[in-house]
């Protein structure tokens, strides 16, 4: 019996020997199972990927074609500028007036949304980034906030500027009726430059994440703690433009308890720097330029 009891126990040893073994071959040799280890063992944290005006590197700004594309790339939000029409109708659109981006002048606010509708809002972009140009972008329409909630739903996040609160016009009240009509608040994210802006819609739902976005006309080392805490009781995060932030400035951020998005990262070298800061995540017009940081980033395990 003695004998057949060790016989089992050599077996069991012998192949739990061999399995070991195995893993630590399938280790060695294979790096995507040494990411996979190093998820299960020490999980990275997300870094998001946040597409500026959608993925307006390749598409019209602001526009339907360049919001598919984004979704299309995996990015996890699109972030999408707001103004208002002269009859109060939120659209999708980053100037104050139309000459940029369209076949015409004026400003937005002056302008019916059946104005707005006839503008051609592709052409341009055909024009200045003929690498990039196609046929449908011609004819491309300002959207309006409905439509862009109507076509995407819960299938992506959002973060929404608000571009300046006014006395006549409280469109923190506005956007926050429209959030709660397609019941999208766990999918939104609002940012500004205008702290009193943040601070109302922050009265007004405190659960929807609000970051200030911030510019620095220099590379910023640190910030004071009282600027800080005041930042925390409105905001989860600050997003600071890349070329006026350095790696202690996101630490500093970080340690406070706040996240740190900066804008607008569109080359691989300085986002691969931004992703080494430890940043929590990158607004760029080239989603799938930061997927391959990130990707590479993981591979090295430099999480």
């Amino acid at each position: 019996m003695k004998k057949i009891v060790s016989h089992k126990a050599y077996f069991i040893a012998m192949h739990v020997l061999i399995f070991i073994l195995l893993l630590i071959t399938l280790y060695t040799s294979f790096p995507s199972v040494q990411v996979i280890v190093k998820e299960i063992i020490d999980p990275a944290q997300k870094v998001y990927t946040i597409a500026h005006r959608g993925a307006s590197g390749y598409a019209p700004e602001n526009t339907m074609p360049a919001f598919e594309l984004a979704r299309e790339m995996d990015s996890d939000s699109i972030e999408l500028d707001i103004h208002l029409t002269k009859d109060q109708i939120p659209v999708v659109i980053h100037d104050d007036t139309v000459n940029r981006t369209t076949n015409s002048k004026g400003y937005v606010k002056n302008m019916t949304l059946e104005q707005i509708k006839q503008l051609d809002a592709g052409s341009w972009f055909n024009k200045a980034y003929p690498m990039f140009a196609r046929e449908i972008y011609a004819g491309t329409t300002i959207p309006t906030l409905d439509e862009v909630f109507e076509t995407f739903g819960k299938d992506i996040n959002y973060v929404l500027e608000i571009k300046e609160s006014t006395p006549k016009i409280n469109i923190e009240v506005l956007l926050n009726e429209y959030i709660k009509k397609y019941n999208l608040e766990k999918v939104v994210a609002i940012h500004s430059f205008s702290a009193a802006s943040l601070r109302k819609f922050h009265s007004i739902n405190p659960d929807i994440p609000l970051y200030q976005l911030v510019w620095n006309d220099y590379t910023a080392v640190r910030v004071t703690e009282a600027y800080l805490a005041d930042v925390k009781s409105y905001a989860v995060g600050i997003s600071p433009n890349f070329q006026g932030i350095s790696a202690s400035y996101v630490a500093q951020i970080k340690r406070a308890g706040l996240k740190v998005m900066p804008y607008t990262i569109n080359y691989q070298l300085n986002m691969d720097k931004a992703y080494s800061w430890g940043v929590d995540g990158v607004y760029t017009n080239f989603p799938d330029r930061f997927h391959e940081v990130i990707e590479t980033n993981r591979k090295n395990a430099n999480w």
